[in-house]
């Protein structure tokens, strides 16, 4: 497993993650009119915001993820180095 290629596919997912957190925004609903569909389209964005949320911060777990696996394959990587050095002694 390559580690810098797990972390160039982290930065991807981070930088999507990155970009869409700016439509987290509710946008204004109090100039359509009738309460009832102010009141509607208002529990809507919420729902429709609440989801997207969810999906970036689902998104930026992977990058997490990712880079996390990055750093594990190079220590498993050190410390199959240390021990075929260790065995060579033997």
């Amino acid at each position: 497993m390559d580690p810098e290629g797990l972390r160039a596919a982290a930065s991807v997912f981070a930088g999507v993650a990155e970009s869409n957190e700016g439509e987290t925004t509710i946008a204004a609903t109090g100039d359509v009119g009738d309460a009832r569909l102010v009141s509607a389209l208002s529990r809507f964005m919420e729902a429709l915001i609440g989801g997207w949320m969810q999906r970036v911060s689902q998104t930026e777990g992977v990058a997490q993820t990712l880079t996390a696996s990055a750093t594990l394959y190079e220590a498993a990587d050190d410390h199959g180095v240390h021990d075929m050095e260790r065995a060579e002694h033997f």
